[in-house]
């Protein structure tokens, strides 16, 4: 089916590449699941503080779990592609009341309205949520991890000591690349959507990547990995990691946990980190 719709996507870049473009967009950025419904709302989520904050005019759904207790200090918690705040409930669970937390849920994604979410967006979410709620620490999954690093790189945040960094890619353009080949784009459609992308990031697509952001960010960090994740290869980010360790950062790798990382020896890990 995936390929149906690049020969189709091909076959319209021929007579428009602008519309094209914009559908290779679309079905880049357009998640297929993470949403949830206030009637079918986890019960983990319905204990939380409800909140939002608006970016664009929309709302990003917050969660805030032991959030009367000033004297502990605040995590912020940021998931990956389409998942929602519900990932965080195991984690929140065995760190327990030693910590306040606060959870977003990422646009289009969770109970927050929209339709598409691209990087640039995510890290603009949470460039605001870090603003909004200046937590002690952050932890980032998957694409919420390589958003927030990239971030991290842009922008400090005083008042912020430590960062989790679980599941993260390197390279964008690897992402990018298993896209075009699982839908089958011609070079030309690849090349325009290429130049759309850098002029979305403004910056070169081979510069966005987290081995480059690693001497942009001046706080300690702990990396989770999982040598068997099947989303995010191991091997594809040992770049990454060797630039976290040279620059005294923490990487740990997991077996046999995938890509999730919902494991109490990761969540024992992270409590260490903090402490």
């Amino acid at each position: 089916m995936e390929k149906v719709v690049g020969a189709l996507i091909n076959l319209i870049s021929l007579g428009s590449m602008p519309i094209a473009v914009h559908w290779v967009h679309k079905l880049f950025a357009t998640p297929r699941k993470g949403k949830l419904k206030l009637q079918q709302l986890p019960v983990f989520l319905q204990q939380a503080r409800l909140d939002s904050l608006i970016y664009k005019e929309e709302q990003v759904y917050t969660y805030q779990w032991n959030e009367t207790a000033s004297d502990k200090p605040l995590i912020l918690l940021i998931h990956g592609w389409e998942s929602n705040s519900a990932r965080w409930e195991a984690l929140v669970h065995y760190l327990g009341n030693d910590f306040r937390y606060v959870a977003l849920d990422a646009p289009s994604l969770g109970r927050s309205p929209g339709k598409n979410l691209s990087v640039k967006n995510y890290q603009e979410v949470i460039d605001l949520a870090l603003r909004t709620f200046k937590p002690q620490f952050v932890i980032g999954h998957s694409l919420g991890a390589f958003a927030l690093f990239q971030q991290l790189g842009e922008k400090k945040y005083p008042g912020l000591e430590k960062a989790v960094i679980m599941g993260a890619f390197d390279r964008f353009e690897v992402i990018l690349s298993h896209y075009y080949t699982l839908l089958g784009y011609s070079k030309r459609v690849r090349e325009a959507y290429h130049i759309y992308i850098e002029h979305l990031i403004n910056k070169p697509l081979a510069s966005y990547c987290s081995e480059a952001a690693v001497q942009r960010v001046h706080l300690p960090v702990l990396c989770l990995h999982d040598r068997e994740d099947p989303q995010v290869s191991n091997q594809e980010a040992e770049h990454f990691h060797q630039a976290l360790l040279q620059h005294d950062n923490l990487v740990v790798t997991t077996t046999n946990l995938g890509h999730s990382l919902q494991d109490e020896a990761v969540f024992k890990t992270i409590q260490a980190f903090f402490d």
